[in-house]
């Protein structure tokens, strides 16, 4: 049984064969970005990119750029257990977020999220200096949505957020 689990989670954390080839074909990437802040207000923009079996891609000639910052793959710490994507840790002001996928060296995707396009914003808390207490309490809130026509798997991106506040 303990060999099993060791073969199940070398085998899962495995990059996809995607990672070594350059990307011409969008369709073949899934996107999903979480956004997530615990109760101690760590946060995080994590972006997702999977092949068609789930497994992590890591653009070979690509790169993801989160407000202007160009964003390294690593493995996620907040509400995430380790996965790997493309991880930004942003400051306590920043509340809107513009997401550029390069799935190679030209060809690129942006998109904003924003209250206009479903996110919420983060909560202000006791270790926050954020100006925005509107949505101060004790709470958890988890949702998701899609945006649409884009030009990934399914011609869409699945956002969703988990945010806590103490």
């Amino acid at each position: 049984m303990l060999l099993l689990l060791g073969v199940f989670a070398m085998t899962s954390c495995s990059k996809s064969a995607l990672s070594d080839v350059d990307i011409m074909d969008p369709s073949l990437l899934k996107v999903k970005v979480k956004i997530e802040q615990n109760d101690h207000n760590d946060k995080e923009v994590q972006v997702f990119i999977r092949d068609k079996n789930n497994n992590p891609v890591d653009l070979l000639n690509g790169k993801v750029l989160i407000n202007g910052q160009r964003v390294s793959f690593d493995r996620a710490s907040v509400h995430a257990a380790g996965t790997r994507g493309y991880i930004y840790t942003p400051s306590n002001s920043e509340q809107v977020f513009q997401i550029t996928i390069f799935w190679n060296s030209r060809d690129n995707y942006s998109f904003v999220l924003s209250p206009e396009t479903g996110w919420p914003g983060f909560y202000c808390n006791s270790y926050s200096s954020c100006n925005r207490c509107d949505n101060c309490g004790e709470h958890t809130v988890h949702d998701s949505y899609e945006l649409k026509g884009t030009p990934f798997y399914h011609k869409e991106i699945i956002v969703s957020y988990t945010i806590q506040d103490k």
